[in-house]
């Protein structure tokens, strides 16, 4: 520790160091509302779990004084909903690949194409064959 360290930290001064707060009551004060709202958000996740679990809705939220409500979302809800319906979900998927025109995609199930056999006639071109499969396993 430095010597301003232990100049401001000296404990026969009595005083703690409350860093931004005024006085001990006001720590404690900021304390207190902070276990509050610890304990409201605690409540407000044991009820959304809950609800998670029963596939029920979740609750209204209840927000705390000068809190802003959250904005409802409807995503799961609609996703639950095309995920459901067959339809819906071919319709979605065929619209998507229809907007992917620069990729291109394998028709048929993606099976290879395979080159035309080729005839051989001579023992030269066999040979030729085979010293150049020979050559590209190692």
């Amino acid at each position: 520790m430095t010597e301003e360290e232990n100049k401001t930290q000296d404990p026969a001064s009595g005083a703690p160091d409350l860093g931004k707060f005024k006085s001990v009551d006001a720590l404690a004060r900021a304390y207190r509302e902070l276990e509050a709202e610890f304990t409201r958000r605690s409540q407000r996740l044991k009820a959304l779990e809950e609800a998670a679990r029963s596939g029920e809705a979740a609750p209204d939220p209840q927000p705390a004084q000068g809190a802003l409500p959250a904005p409802p979302s409807d995503d799961e809800a609609l996703y639950a909903a095309a995920s459901q319906n067959e339809e819906v979900r071919k319709r979605i998927v065929g619209e998507y690949l229809a907007s992917l025109r620069t990729v291109p995609l394998m028709a048929g199930g993606g099976a290879p194409v395979r080159a035309p056999a080729r005839n051989i006639t001579t023992i030269g071109e066999a040979g030729a064959l085979a010293l150049g499969f020979l050559r590209h396993q190692t």
